[in-house]
């Protein structure tokens, strides 16, 4: 009885060993990523707010290239819906994404370049990984603007401000 015991008891523990949760390669999470972030772009610019807005997490942050658009998601589906009833909402195409992630690889964080009707913007954000996926939890647009053109913006924007 004792050495049917150890027996099972050894068995238990190999087996044990081979149902570890399988390492997370970065490499495979930089093409998941890609595909989920291309995935929520393609999403504006076929007017698919079901994938855009799913893609946002419950309490994510939306930050537009306005100083006064700091939005929570049900903010931003509020505002942002008009435009999903167009066949676009809008249409940015992103290129050179960059990824870094933490330690245990939960979360990621991102820049990109993107070509858009404004001209070259930079989007970056922050997603976490659940069981069935990532989610953005932070997304912040912004506006490029070359360093030798900062004087002459800074005057567009404000010319009484000199």
């Amino acid at each position: 009885m004792k050495n049917i015991f150890i027996l099972l008891l050894g068995i238990c523990i190999i087996g044990s060993c081979n149902t570890a949760p399988k390492s997370i390669d970065r490499d495979d999470e930089i093409d998941i990523l890609n595909t989920f972030m291309d995935n929520w772009h393609h999403a504006a610019a076929i007017a698919d707010e079901n994938v855009f807005f799913g893609s946002l997490d419950s309490n994510a942050v939306y930050l537009g290239t306005d100083p006064q658009e700091r939005w929570l998601k049900h903010e931003f589906m509020e505002w942002g819906i008009k435009y999903f009833e167009r066949d676009t909402a809008w249409a940015f195409i992103p290129y050179n994404r960059i990824w870094e992630f933490s330690d245990e690889l939960q979360y990621a964080w991102f820049d990109e370049l993107l070509e858009t009707h404004m001209g070259i913007c930079r989007g970056s954000g922050v997603v976490k990984r659940y069981k069935d996926g990532w989610k953005i939890k932070h997304y912040n647009l912004a506006l490029t603007l070359p360093n030798e053109l900062m004087n002459d913006y800074r005057i567009l924007i404000n010319p009484h401000n000199n």
